[in-house]
């Protein structure tokens, strides 16, 4: 029989390192908004994204599968059409699916199973090949000056300032769309037609990202009090000059300062937008007929250990805030969840909140276990995984505190030379080290583990294979839950246990 099932909001953001929020002990960040969200809901400690970077990391939640399962390995790889998504999937039980805001699809599929769109980011080639007439053509160039920056990251960083912001534009743009998007799936006064059918609605802003640029007021106020990182690149660390920006000399401290602050207040400026959702729901008295969850699609380094951007495996990088309110199912709200998870949880997560099958071969696997209190037979390991040209390939497994950064090549990395050298493999111990200061790579006392976790590793599948027209080609590769994700835990290889709790 038909059920009635609860309403989803997804509020998702773009490029929030975890430790800017007054859950993780930061003095002065303000997000009452999440605060609220945390305080009733569950807040995921440990949360990672399956690739640092934009395209394959949304593609891979929107699907439950990491990159090299879903096809979308790199910043500008579509994802094929034949993925099942998290919005095409719950359309097939009666849900009607939105998405204001960012979703970050490339090529011509901008829907991935959406009903419908709002915003700014519903871009795509327009079907029409340029005319071959150059006597008509119109001569297209750019003012000197204007365009391309030739060193990206750290003319944004001494670009940050008080300002409109970019993206805050967008922004705004996709949340005015959705409150009126929610008026008429409500209420829909003109007509009183009001949609019977449950919601999936997704609002996805583009802040904290590049440009740093924030209202003035928010930019006055934590200029005044956040310091920016003064670090070097780590020792037997090494990584695209791109990502490095050493302060006094790339940049000076007050530009760091600056863009820092700007970070900061483009926070607290997301969080009141998703305020003005929350506060919506509450006008049209069906808060509590939500289930809400908010996640980023990954971390900023921000110039912690000399690094900026994100395609880093370090936590301010790669871990990512992930939380789940709904006190109708699991009222033991404002409680902190330690175990790892990956944001590839999301999709069956959703299944299990939305009581609707679990499609088969996910790599990701529900918290619904989790927010109830049962965890003994979480596995406890998640990935992360690059192939963009800066950073890969590479991949990531963190299993309890232990995380091991594996480099399967050296794109982008050269010496003086020309030559390209071979990039030293990195393990931390997060319960000892939280800050990822000490790699254990050469540890005996932690040869053992690091065997273990290289075994996780080498069982992982190829990339699947894509034809011409962005569709798979071949035999389906096997996921990970074929391989480690849904192995019983007792089949996986074994991890020594230290005794010491999970960071």
């Amino acid at each position: 029989m038909p059920e009635r099932k609860p309403h989803i909001l997804l509020l998702i953001n773009d490029e929030h390192r975890p430790d800017v929020l007054p859950i993780e002990g930061n003095p002065h960040v303000r997000t009452p908004t999440l605060d609220w969200l945390f305080s009733e809901g569950f807040y995921f400690r440990n949360a990672y994204t399956p690739s640092p970077i934009c395209v394959p990391a949304r593609q891979s939640f929107l699907s439950g599968l990491y990159p090299r399962n879903c096809g979308s390995l790199n910043f500008g790889d579509a994802m094929p059409s034949e993925v099942l998504t998290i919005p095409g999937h719950l359309s097939r039980y009666g849900y009607t699916t939105c998405a204001a805001g960012k979703m970050h699809f490339v090529g011509p599929d901008q829907m991935h199973g959406w009903h419908q769109r709002i915003g700014r980011d519903i871009v795509g080639r327009n079907g029409y090949a340029p005319a071959d007439d150059p006597q008509h053509q119109a001569l297209i160039e750019r003012e000197p000056g204007t365009g391309s920056w030739p060193n990206k990251v750290k003319m944004e960083i001494a670009n940050a300032r008080a300002g409109r912001g970019h993206w805050l534009q967008h922004d705004r743009y996709s949340v005015d769309g959705a409150l009126m998007y929610l008026d008429e799936h409500f209420v829909d006064e003109p007509y009183d037609r009001t949609n019977p059918a449950p919601l999936c609605l997704a609002v996805s802003l583009w802040s904290p990202h590049y440009p740093y640029q924030c209202p003035e007021d928010l930019f006055a106020y934590y200029l005044r009090r956040v310091e920016p990182y003064v670090e070097d690149v780590p020792d037997h660390f090494e990584c695209p000059d791109f990502f490095k920006v050493k302060v006094g000399r790339d940049v000076t401290y007050r530009e760091a300062r600056r863009a820092t602050a700007a970070y900061y207040g483009m926070i607290e400026w997301m969080d009141a937008q998703f305020g003005r959702v929350i506060d919506k729901l509450r006008e049209l008295d069906v808060l509590d007929d939500f289930v809400v969850c908010f996640l980023s699609d990954h971390g900023e380094m921000l110039g912690q250990k000399g690094l900026w951007e994100k395609q880093q495996y370090f936590e301010g990088s790669a871990r990512v805030p992930f939380a789940v309110r709904w006190p109708q199912r699991y009222p033991g709200g404002g409680a902190t969840i330690h175990r790892n998870v990956s944001l590839v949880d999301l999709f069956p997560t959703l299944c299990d909140v939305a009581n609707v099958p679990i499609p088969d071969g996910l790599d990701g696997r529900s918290v619904a276990p989790l927010l109830a209190g049962q965890d003994a037979d979480w596995p406890d390991d998640v990935y992360s995984e690059l192939w963009a040209v800066h950073n890969g390939p590479s991949v990531m497994v963190k299993h309890g505190s232990l995380k091991l950064f594996r480099f399967d090549g050296s794109e982008g990395v050269l010496t003086q030379d020309g030559s390209a050298p071979q990039r030293p493999d990195q393990l931390y111990d997060l319960a000892a080290d939280p800050d990822e200061t000490t790699n254990l790579i050469d540890d005996p006392a932690y040869a053992d583990r690091l065997d273990a976790l290289r075994a996780r590793l080498d069982a992982l599948p190829h990339p699947r294979v894509k034809d011409a027209n962005n569709r798979f080609a071949g035999s389906a590769r096997a996921p990970y839950q074929s391989k480690t994700r849904g192995v019983p835990p007792a089949a996986r290889p074994k991890i020594p246990d230290t005794g010491a709790p999970t960071a």
